[in-house]
């Protein structure tokens, strides 16, 4: 069990250093709420952080504007 959680926390590090600084605060703010960054999507308009609790997803784009409505398709 602890290796599981080594290789997570060293799977966010990773993903962390794609974030923009902007981002970085954002994903600071919301982490106290229990959110946990999933994944780094690159777009158009640049990377794209998705952040999940639960079912509940939310984005924040590289200038650290949180969507609580976000459109993006999460697979299972």
């Amino acid at each position: 069990m602890a290796e599981e959680r080594r290789k997570v926390e060293a799977r966010i590090k990773k993903l962390l250093k794609e974030l923009s600084v902007a981002q970085q605060c954002s994903l600071s703010e919301i982490s106290h709420f229990g959110y946990t960054l999933s994944f780094v999507r690159q777009t158009p308009e640049g990377k794209l952080a998705v952040v999940q609790l639960g079912d509940a997803s939310i984005t924040i784009d590289e200038e650290g504007e949180i969507d609580h409505n976000s459109s993006i398709k999460i697979r299972d």
